[in-house]
């Protein structure tokens, strides 16, 4: 199974700066890939532009993939987005993974002026032109003249697509895609495999090959000091309280404890899930840069 992460710290511009560092750190340590987020006008703890931001990381690193977890197409114009990409892909020498995504905050569709009951559409059409120009069709809106993509992406005929999907309609949008569904580091293991489910009975319905790659991201954090995993615990059941996503306290979204509870519990996410690439979060507020590698440098220690 491969193996990656997050960022661990982006609290601030001046981490955020450091991004470049954190993905050769985690290149250093083992890690197959190194993944972003993106968020809006949460504050200092903002990232809009996780393609920049990957750029510096890309420019840093030599084999590591590099990732986002859920770019939102439906505020992007598609030709801009798919140039960017492509020329990220072009630096990154074909290692780049672009996780997609439609968006859920109000406050962004109405700053960027885009109506939330039309972001599926969005998507959909810009996901399809996306592809079209990566492919080195013609660009539409171009009228008589024949202009295309340039430069095109390393990888052909495109990038490694991968889609964010909460909810059954974002399911069946990732499964006629034929894309690898990432799953949201907020549901619960019961909740992935219902929606594992309904996934593949919609890549069936949409005559659509289950892909290779299961991607899970989860919170996980590994340490042989009971205190401290359940001040974690109670740490995360409280920002998940704040986001109104904890579901049930006996299947928690996080994976917290010993290095062998931790093994075991990602044992049986290979079982049901038949997940083999592991999306390792970090960000857990309070916790020192120290200790949330010591947790991943146990991490790669694992046997799964």
């Amino acid at each position: 199974m491969k193996l990656a992460v997050t960022a661990w710290d982006l609290s601030s511009p001046a981490a955020l700066r450091d991004i470049p560092r954190q993905a050769a750190t985690a290149e250093r340590m083992g890690f197959s890939g190194f993944w972003l987020p993106e968020n809006h006008f949460s504050g200092s703890a903002a990232l809009s532009a996780p393609l920049i931001l990957l750029a510096g990381a890309a420019a840093r690193t030599q084999s590591i993939d590099v990732g986002t977890t859920s770019l939102v197409l439906p505020i992007r114009h598609p030709v801009a987005v798919a140039e960017e990409v492509a020329t990220l892909d072009q630096l990154a020498e074909g290692r780049l993974i672009l996780g997609l995504g439609r968006g859920f905050s109000d406050d962004l569709f109405q700053v960027f002026s885009v109506d939330p009951s039309q972001k599926r559409a969005m998507f959909k059409q810009s996901l399809s032109t996306m592809i079209s120009a990566w492919a080195g069709e013609r660009l539409p809106g171009a009228g008589p003249r024949d202009i295309r993509l340039s430069p095109r992406p390393f990888q052909s005929p495109n990038p490694r697509l991968w889609i964010a999907a909460f909810g059954p309609l974002a399911l069946k949008q990732a499964a006629a895609f034929g894309c690898p569904y990432l799953a949201s580091p907020m549901e619960s293991l019961s909740a992935l495999q219902e929606n594992r489910v309904r996934y593949h009975e919609a890549l069936d319905a949409a005559e659509q090959p289950r892909p290779e790659v299961v991607p899970i991201m989860r919170t996980i954090f590994i340490t042989e000091n009971s205190r401290l995993a359940e001040q974690i615990k109670q740490a995360l059941i409280d920002e998940m309280n704040n986001r109104g996503s904890l579901g049930r306290e006996d299947d928690p979204a996080f994976i917290v404890g010993s290095a062998s509870y931790v093994a075991d519990t990602l044992a049986k996410y290979q079982a049901s899930l038949g997940m083999n690439y592991l999306i390792a979060r970090g960000r857990i507020r309070g916790l020192s840069e120290t200790d949330q590698l010591a947790s991943h440098d146990a991490l790669l220690q694992l046997s799964l």
